[in-house]
């Protein structure tokens, strides 16, 4: 993530030059000097208005992460720990700006502990590593539930649901499956991971991403992945059966493995650990380096 992204940096240089240009253009057409006035007055709103979130995210850049933070993403995150000092450093920096601007709420927007609105940033900060121009595409932020499970009515407690990813609303995560998935970095499982990447898929295809594939060239998105779904051989698979389901679980499924597992998914899935390379910008072979299987 960039303390301000380039879209951004781009549209607040063009608004600023324009509201100038404008300016400048009806004094020299009217010659009344309580043009550039009335110029500088909106130029000045403007730059107040659109100056809010850049000035908000380098304080969250240049903050120094708690101690007590620190310590729990090096227990917590197998993907963290990993990382040499540079790295550790910018992964500080994603989880700042994440918490930053992203809401995360308990149920009616009830608080939730810093213990698990670090592990959801964290997870992010994991997808987005090799990505550093990509913001998280989490506009409606994300909603913790308690315990472990939810169900298809949205009651805590009830049903199976552990995280849900609605195309109009926020993601939805429980609480105790949440923490569960760092409990043990390397066993394939982390329902935050598995959410975001859906958010991350849906992203890719409505961008109309292309990616470069084993066999060489570019593809689609949704066509390279929806290929490896078609031929994946499930009866020998390292992912979880739910991957079976459809091309978007069996994405969000690998993306799991992919950052916990990667180097039993290399070997056993090399065409989809390559596809997953390219298309989150980092390979956690490099990263994850103790007790992976």
């Amino acid at each position: 993530m960039r303390v301000l992204p380039r879209f951004e940096l781009f549209f607040l240089a063009f608004y600023t030059s324009l509201i100038t240009l404008v300016g400048a253009l009806v004094f020299f057409m009217t010659g009344r000097s309580e043009t550039l006035l009335l110029a500088s007055l909106l130029l000045a709103l403007y730059l107040v208005l659109a100056l809010g979130k850049p000035l908000r995210r380098r304080r969250a850049a240049r903050a120094e992460l708690p101690g007590e933070w620190r310590e729990f993403l090096l227990a917590q995150s197998p993907f963290y720990r990993g990382l040499e000092d540079k790295g550790r450093a910018g992964f500080e920096r994603d989880v700042r700006l994440f918490l930053a601007e992203t809401r995360v709420a308990g149920t009616g927007g009830a608080p939730v502990s810093w213990q698990s609105r670090l592990l959801v940033a964290a997870g992010a900060a994991a997808m987005l590593h090799g990505r550093p121009d990509q913001e998280p595409p989490l506009r409606d932020g994300v909603t913790v539930y308690p315990g472990h499970a939810f169900d298809r009515n949205y009651r805590a407690g009830k049903g199976n649901i552990a995280g849900q990813a609605p195309a109009g609303g926020p993601l939805l995560v429980a609480e105790k499956s949440l923490r569960e998935g760092f409990a043990d970095g390397h066993d394939g499982y982390n329902v935050i991971i598995h959410e975001l990447a859906h958010y991350f898929d849906h992203e890719a295809g409505k961008g109309g991403l292309k990616v470069v594939v084993a066999e060489g060239g570019e593809m689609d998105w949704r066509e390279a992945i929806g290929d490896e779904y078609r031929k994946h051989d499930f009866a020998a698979s390292a992912l979880d059966p739910y991957a079976a389901q459809n091309r978007a679980e069996f994405f969000a499924c690998a993306s799991e493995v992919f950052f916990e597992k990667p180097r039993h998914l290399a070997g056993t899935h090399p065409d989809l650990f390559s596809l997953l390379v390219e298309f989150y910008g980092q390979d956690p072979r490099t990263t994850i380096i103790k007790g992976d299987r």
